[in-house]
């Protein structure tokens, strides 16, 4: 009998608890919700300063040539008595300078992005302190007794417009290559002689750099760019030198020398220039769409 009571009793707990389950909304299990990734998105307009150091070199080159002509004169009248030109031998000019020093200034540009690839323009203007002083000689490595003057060299001032080729191993760090047009001014001066020369000339420039976005709009780059203008500034001038010997060859006789030198010159500018810049970039990170 208590065994029957007790069957019972499971049964209808059984019974109960299959009827309560029946009566309770079933569970769905669902995925969840996919969160978009954030990406850096190079495209758009920025303004930014550098500052760097620059490795410059003035190479002037040209020749020096001239005519002395001696003249004889009988003291009294004084009445000439012979005269006679000769043309003098051409002599090379030779000057070679390193114009170091710092510079500094800014940039502004445009970034278009495509995948991993990035196209951008960008043009930069530069303030510089690269000087120098140096010989220019008539020989190679001006030896003693070869020098003609010391002649001191400026780049004023230069600037470029270039094209950037970039490529993005990470969506914040750039990897790009550059180059286009270069323009500046280089001035020199021979500081005993009234002697000076330059002029704003345009040339060519080509380097390369990496970027790296430190947020959403600033980014800091090191930047590599050879630059070369070219001839800058070619100039001619003339110096006369007379001497007067009194009784030269026999007294009763005067002897005049007189010797034109003309020298013809250019100086070309090339400069390796290594700077540190920062960007800020108008724009942001866009979401990406899965």
């Amino acid at each position: 009998m208590k065994r029957i009571l007790i069957g019972s009793v499971a049964a209808l707990a059984l019974a109960t608890t299959g009827a309560m389950a029946a009566d309770l909304p079933a569970r769905v299990y669902t995925k969840a919700p996919v969160i978009p990734a954030v990406i850096y998105d190079w495209t758009g307009f920025y303004i930014g300063g550098n500052v760097g150091y620059s490795w410059g070199r003035a190479r002037t080159d040209g020749d020096l040539t001239g005519t002395q002509n001696v003249s004889v004169f009988r003291t009294a009248g004084p009445t000439l008595v012979s005269s006679v030109t000769t043309a003098l031998g051409t002599l090379p000019l030779i000057g070679r300078a390193d114009v170091n020093g710092f510079i500094g200034g800014g940039q502004a540009g445009y970034n278009w992005q495509r995948g991993t690839w990035l196209f951008g323009l960008e043009a930069d203007i530069q303030g510089s302190n690269e000087r120098a002083t140096s010989d220019v000689c008539t020989a190679a490595g001006c030896p003693a007794g070869s020098g003609l003057f010391t002649a001191n060299y400026k780049l004023d001032w230069f600037g470029t417009a270039r094209g950037r080729v970039g490529f993005l191993p990470t969506d914040r760090v750039l990897l790009y290559a550059t180059g286009g047009l270069a323009y500046g001014h280089l001035s020199a001066n021979a500081p005993l002689l009234p002697l000076s020369w330059g002029s704003t000339r345009a040339g060519w420039t080509i380097g390369a750099g990496v970027e790296a976005a430190i947020d959403n709009h600033w980014s800091v780059k090191l930047e590599y760019l050879y630059m070369d203008l070219g001839n800058i500034g070619g100039n001619t001038t003339s110096a006369t030198a007379v001497t007067n010997a009194l009784n030269t060859p026999t007294p009763g006789f005067n002897t005049v020398t007189t010797t034109t030198l003309t020298s013809v010159f250019n100086t070309r500018f090339t400069d390796n220039i290594l700077r540190a810049g920062i960007n800020y970039r108008f724009g942001g990170p866009v979401v990406a769409k899965y």
